[in-house]
């Protein structure tokens, strides 16, 4: 079975309501996705930083609310110095939140989500899909 955790830029796209993000998690069970604890704190920060707070805090709490919330723990860390050290030996650094959600799904092998790839592609090891150009089929019955 296929566990996907979905990256924050995908979990933005869900929440401001984009047709094409609810249809596709929409096929899966909640118990197929999981977030990272980076990306629970990016939607959060969104969230208290927007112009009307307490009305962006119910979205995301919505959306946040079915889902398994993965911690960055020792192996996440581990992951994530590797992927830290080897981007940086090639000239190629990655952002830290990338960096630390891209180790979060290699930690627990799930195919990572985004609609924003390039900041991935370079983590070796990663799997990832683009649900925007390639969404999930149904779940099963």
């Amino acid at each position: 079975m296929t566990r996907y955790l979905l990256d924050t830029r995908f979990c933005v796209h869900f929440i401001r309501g984009h047709a094409w993000a609810r249809t596709a998690l929409g096929r899966l069970h909640a118990t197929d996705v999981a977030v990272s604890a980076v990306t629970v704190g990016a939607l959060y920060e969104g969230a208290f930083h927007a112009d009307s707070p307490s009305k962006e805090l119910i979205k995301v709490e919505a959306f946040l609310d079915p889902l398994e919330v993965v911690p960055l723990g020792r192996e996440e860390a581990i992951q994530w110095g590797r992927i830290e050290a080897q981007l940086r030996k090639q000239g190629n650094p990655i952002e830290a939140e990338d960096g630390m959600i891209a180790a979060t799904a290699l930690a627990h092998a799930f195919r990572l989500v985004s609609s924003d790839l390039r900041h991935f592609e370079r983590v070796k090891g990663l799997d990832f899909v683009d649900w925007e150009t390639h969404p999930p089929k149904a779940h099963r019955g």
